[in-house]
C-alpha cells in the first residue's frame, strides 16, 4: 500500500498500513523526506476510511482559522 498523505490543520502527515499495523509519519512534500511519529498511534484495527476522522479527534487542538479541517491529498 502506498503512503497516504493528510493536511492534518496545516501540517503533512504520511499513513501507511505493515504487517498489520498503521505507521505515521512527519512529511516534507517539498524535499519527499518523511520520518516516523512514535507519538501518533491509530489503532491498527481502523480502516483506511476512519483515518481522516481518527486523525481529526487526536489533533483537534491544532485546528485554526487558516487550517481548520483534515484533507486527504494523497
Amino acid at each position: 500500500m502506498k503512503m497516504m498523505i493528510y493536511n492534518v490543520f496545516g501540517r503533512h502527515l504520511g499513513v501507511e498500513r505493515k504487517d498489520e499495523r498503521w505507521l505515521v509519519y512527519r512529511v516534507d512534500l517539498t524535499e519527499g523526506k518523511s520520518s516516523r511519529l512514535y507519538d501518533a498511534v491509530i489503532p491498527d484495527s481502523l480502516s483506511e476510511a476512519e483515518i481522516l476522522g481518527w486523525l481529526e479527534d487526536i489533533f483537534h487542538e491544532a485546528a485554526n482559522a487558516i487550517n481548520p479541517e483534515v484533507k486527504k491529498i494523497h
